[in-house]
This record gives structure tokens, C-alpha cells and sequence, in this order.
């Protein structure tokens, strides 16, 4: 369910064909390529840059900061509660705890860039 809310993709999306799921789409593109498979509403708002190559080609997008680290930890945890195996998947209080912090320290950075110099 996580990946799917922050990929703003279902795994019925007909892009996922030839036996690509979703969860491969997103382990390839992880932890550094994250912006390419974020959901670009979740990205609005967000520190980013649109990265080209010489001939100007589009290469995807570049995270920093604070961005980075929540969609590598929240996708991070969606990579292992979509584990293959039921017995490689967290349990679900665990879950629960794990997005508790994830966003408790995105609060946090949230508040120290708010009371930053000015």
C-alpha cells in the first residue's frame, strides 16, 4: 500500500508488463533515484532539480535534503512490507512504530528549517 500511495501507481498499471511489478520498479530505482518514481504531486512543493545530461536530454529528478531522507526511509519501509515472502515482511506493529518515527523526524526537520536564520 505504501508504495502504491507514494508512486501514485496501482500495480494493475499498464506499465507493469513482461513480469516488471511494482515493487521491482521501485527496488531498481532505489535509494538513489527516488524522484524518478515518486508520485510528482508528493514532489511539488519540494526541494528538487530537474537533472539533464550534455545534449540536454532529461536524466529524471534529484532530491536534497530533508526530501530525500523521508522518501528513502518511507520507501524503504514499503519495500519490506512488500516482501516476496509473508516471513520476510514486517509485522505490523512494527509498521505502525516505524512510520511513527519516520514521521515524527520529518516534523522535526520541518521545525528546524522554519526556525532557521531569516
Amino acid at each position: 500500500m505504501l508504495l502504491e500511495v507514494f508512486t501514485g501507481k496501482r500495480p494493475t498499471d499498464p506499465m507493469f508488463i513482461g513480469g516488471l511489478t511494482l515493487r521491482q520498479w521501485v527496488s531498481q530505482s532505489f535509494p538513489k533515484h527516488l524522484a524518478d518514481v515518486a508520485d510528482e504531486n508528493l514532489l511539488q512543493d519540494e526541494e528538487s532539480c530537474i537533472c539533464f545530461d550534455h545534449q540536454n536530454t532529461l536524466l529524471g529528478y534529484s532530491l536534497t535534503g530533508r526530501s530525500n531522507i523521508f522518501l528513502t526511509s518511507i520507501f524503504e519501509l514499503g519495500l519490506q512490507c512488500s516482501a516476496e515472502s509473508p516471513e520476510q515482511r514486517m509485522a505490523m506493529n512494527g509498521v505502525v512504530a516505524k512510520m511513527n518515527g519516520i514521521k515524527k523526524d520529518y516534523c522535526a526537520s520541518l521545525q528546524v528549517v522554519d526556525k532557521g536564520p531569516r
